[in-house]
Formats: C-alpha cells, structure tokens, sequence
C-alpha cells in the first residue's frame, strides 16, 4: 500500500481532532510519528511512500485513515 502526502496530513488532522488540547496533541506518539513521516516526505520530494518504508510507529499512526469517515481521503479545510 502506498501513502500519499495527503493521506499523511488526513491522518494528521484525525489525531489532532482526538486529541484533548494542542498541547495533548503534540506530545503524543502518533503526533511524533507523523511529524517525521511528513518532514521526510517534504524533504525528499515524495509524492507517495509504500508501507515497507514506514517505521511501525508511523505505519500504527496511519491506520487512523481506516476509522475516518467515507469522504474524508483529502484534507478538510477549517
């Protein structure tokens, strides 16, 4: 399964939206594991990453993606 920049920042905001306040947020493991993932991504120029290329951190952070609603694959805009 491959993962594109806009599914990691989907997966972002899902955690961020569960997460009790920013400060919750940001110290949290999924955060962390996200924020890496993302700044690779930027980093290398990525348009996608495959599974076999994530951490288990990341890849256990991605699997929000499967408990989001249908129709939430691209990020929102609040």
């Amino acid at each position: 399964m491959n993962f594109a920049i806009s599914e990691i920042e989907v997966a972002i905001e899902g955690w961020r939206q569960r997460a009790s306040s920013d400060e919750a947020f940001a110290a949290s493991a999924e955060a962390c594991a996200l924020a890496r993932l993302y700044g690779a991504v930027i980093v290398h120029g990525c348009q996608a990453l495959s599974d076999a290329e994530l951490d288990d951190a990341q890849r256990d952070a991605l699997q929000i993606l499967s408990t989001l609603p249908v129709g939430q694959s691209s990020p929102s805009s609040h």
